[in-house]
């Protein structure tokens, strides 16, 4: 079995990393991209939930 060079483990170890680094940046970006859209969404249902209580008021319950 042929043993590779120290210098040639490293750069392979090098390029893995790399690789891995561009990963996690882009889930990174995917994370971030993805809770603005939720604050977005949540901000939006905010919004209409409290349009919807004006035009549609609660009736008022009387105790019995």
């Amino acid at each position: 079995m042929k043993k590779s060079s120290p210098l040639c483990q490293c750069s392979h170890l090098n390029d893995r990393i790399k690789k891995q680094e561009e990963a996690i940046a882009q889930l990174v970006e995917i994370i971030g991209t993805t809770n603005r859209r939720l604050c977005e969404l949540d901000q939006r249902q905010h919004f209409l939930n409290q349009s919807y209580r004006k035009v549609n008021p609660t009736p008022l319950q009387t105790s019995t």
